[in-house]
């Protein structure tokens, strides 16, 4: 019996060391990984052609406007380039009843889009120099663009950029096109 009560004595003092040292525990479980539910797009705070927010924006489809320069000037189309993360957000039609990926408010006798993977071609021009150049400044949206957040995206930062010598404007006179550079801000998947 004193052998049992040994042996007794010796598995209990055997598991409580176990246990002691983490023997007897789990791994927690790993946290569960989320989806981000909404963009959140921060206007840039300089850059004479800007990339700023449109009030009409939800959550998960984020319009874009592209604004003229602070100075002023004198214009018949631009045309520019987007790139972003297609794997994060796609580029998408400002409307559902848009016939392009993208509005030309400004200049409407011709807009001609395409996409390619996280790529955006926008191309808004004005026909002919009958009718009067347009007035561009701070104030003028010269193109809509949107973005949509794509189920099961991970919370985190999303590039958004327009390309260095990929954007131009077609200038009062119509002759050469003049480079512009285009300022996005921050986006985020959150």
């Amino acid at each position: 019996m004193r052998n049992r009560t040994l042996f007794s004595f010796l598995s209990c003092a055997a598991l409580v060391l176990l246990v002691a040292c983490g023997g007897g525990s789990s791994k927690p479980a790993p946290k569960p990984v989320t989806s981000a539910s909404k963009l959140v797009y921060t206007d840039p705070t300089s850059g004479d052609y800007r990339l700023v927010k449109d009030s009409s924006s939800t959550d998960t489809h984020l319009v874009l406007n592209l604004m003229g320069p602070s100075t002023g000037t004198l214009g018949r189309g631009v045309a520019f380039y987007l790139n972003t993360d297609s794997a994060l957000v796609t580029w998408s039609k400002v409307a559902s009843a848009d016939a392009e990926f993208a509005q030309g408010p400004l200049f409407t006798d011709k807009l001609k889009t395409k996409v390619t993977g996280g790529e955006l071609q926008v191309g808004s021009f004005q026909k002919g120099r009958g009718a009067a150049a347009a007035n561009i400044g701070a104030t003028t949206v010269l193109a809509h663009v949107a973005l949509d957040l794509k189920t099961g995206t991970t919370p985190g930062a999303v590039s958004l950029a327009s390309p260095a010598d990929k954007a131009v404007l077609i200038p009062d006179t119509g002759d050469a096109l003049t480079p512009i550079a285009i300022t996005a801000g921050t986006l985020l998947a959150q």
